[in-house]
């Protein structure tokens, strides 16, 4: 199912971040360190459709909301 593959998607991209912000904050000044971490945000920022990396977080902890994102009810509610 399309909605599995996607939490799945999510999941995996938010324990990508979690892994390379515990990296980046024991090593900031670590350039090679910060890239990653940086390509950790995006990956997530784009699985979320969140602009901001601790958004994205944020989003990727919460339970999936079943409405549309529009924020209108299904048909038929």
């Amino acid at each position: 199912m399309r909605t599995e593959r996607v939490t799945d998607d999510v999941d995996r991209q938010l324990v990508r971040y979690r892994a390379w912000q515990r990296r980046f904050l024991a090593s900031p000044g670590d350039p090679a360190v910060r890239a990653r971490f940086e390509d950790a945000v995006a990956a997530l920022c784009a699985v979320t459709s969140r602009r901001c990396g601790r958004e994205a977080a944020e989003a990727a902890e919460r339970p999936p909301d079943p409405r549309p994102r529009g924020g209108t009810a299904p048909p038929g509610e």
